[in-house]
């Protein structure tokens, strides 16, 4: 049997009440139902907005466990759908049966009224002819044999209609008795069927609530993405120009001799080199600027691919696409000069002999270092 709305209401209110102490009415059970099952107090909610900054993650929490709780719900909408549908048939089931026997009154009460009659138009009949209907039989009669059969007809004649009548009798009470059955189940039907109707309608009341609340966070967490990506964009470029800006005034403080100066500034005149290693060496000292790809500033993966653009193989920006896609991928240790190493985040080019050159962080210059101790993943070859 499903449970009835009432049964449903003080389920929902007694969760309710575990989580705050303001009491409810049906229509703000409704209302409420789905913070309720959620765990949260109005007051609470009501208080909330505006306390302190969201970020989208938190946000895009609320919103998941939201959606969580709306599946559940949904779940049990589909089960009260179900009792529903069950319901109705047995009701349907019922109310026919209920029809069934009825027809199968009428027919026995209009079949014993017929016999009625003809025995009552017959006791008539023999009323007003008195005793002679019977002489006639007995004085109509040529022979004994003759009086007897004409007896015996007339007497199994009424005794067939007394039988057809107590029959008729008997199957209207049987199927009045099993109306009377089909009434009592039809009743019972019909309340299940009611409780189930109010179950699945509060259930569809919830998921909707959920759904509406789902569609208002999901419009939240889309705004806060936005407003996050901007703000990251613009501390980038803020670090960015700072960072060429430093550039500059070191490169305006610049001796404008060859070779690495003391603002981190290397000439460059567009000579051509033989090696990968030769090409990112020449850079060893110039400044790290995030983004830059040269010829006078680098961030890590702008030196990997200027290098490699030198000697004419054509790589990806990112230093994890450097990785991921390159023709082969190695172990460290396996790494021969010229190849890529990375980490996540992170890439640098091989020289041999255990060391590697690379485009460290702000504030630093494109140097030379020991591959051991550094933390390494894998190494890249794209020559």
């Amino acid at each position: 049997m499903p449970k009835t709305c009432e049964t449903l209401n003080e389920c929902s209110q007694t969760n309710v009440s575990k989580h705050c102490d303001v009491p409810l009415s049906r229509r703000g059970f409704v209302s409420l139902a789905a913070v309720a099952a959620a765990g949260v107090c109005a007051t609470q909610l009501l208080s909330a907005p505006n306390a302190f900054a969201v970020t989208s993650a938190e946000k895009q929490a609320e919103a998941d466990e939201v959606r969580r709780k709306m599946s559940e719900w949904n779940a049990l909408l589909d089960q009260y759908s179900n009792d529903y549908n069950n319901a109705l048939d047995a009701h349907d089931t019922a109310v026919a049966g209920m029809d069934e026997a009825q027809g199968r009154i009428d027919v026995a009460q209009a079949r014993q009224s017929e016999l009625q009659d003809m025995l009552g138009k017959r006791a008539s009949s023999m009323y007003r002819q008195g005793p002679l209907g019977f002489l006639d039989v007995i004085f109509g009669a040529h022979s004994f044999e003759e009086f007897s059969t004409s007896w015996r007809i007339l007497s199994d004649v009424n005794e067939r209609d007394a039988n057809l009548i107590d029959e008729s009798r008997a199957v209207k009470k049987e199927a009045e008795l099993a109306r009377k059955e089909f009434a009592s189940q039809e009743k019972a039907a019909a309340k299940a069927l009611n409780a189930a109707e109010a179950a699945k309608a509060e259930a569809q009341n919830i998921v909707n609530t959920y759904q509406s609340e789902l569609s208002g966070l999901e419009d939240e967490v889309a705004k806060l993405v936005e407003k996050e990506r901007k703000a990251e964009a613009k501390r980038k470029a803020d670090e960015a120009r700072r960072a060429e800006e430093a550039a500059q005034a070191a490169s305006n403080q610049s001796s404008g001799s060859s070779g690495a100066s003391a603002g981190g500034y290397v000439p460059y005149d567009g000579e051509t080199y033989g090696s990968i290693v030769e090409a990112a060496l020449s850079r060893v000292g110039c400044d790290y600027v995030w983004a830059a790809t040269g010829p006078n500033s680098f961030d890590c993966s702008g030196l990997t691919m200027w290098s490699y653009n030198q000697v004419g193989l054509s790589i990806p920006r990112g230093g994890n696409a450097q990785y991921s896609d390159a023709p082969m991928r190695l172990n460290v240790s396996d790494a021969q000069p010229g190849d890529i190493l990375w980490m996540y985040n992170h890439v640098g080019i091989y020289i041999g002999k255990g060391k590697f050159v690379h485009a460290p962080s702000p504030g630093l210059t494109v140097c030379v270092q020991a591959v051991s101790g550094y933390g390494w993943q894998g190494a890249a070859r794209w020559s």
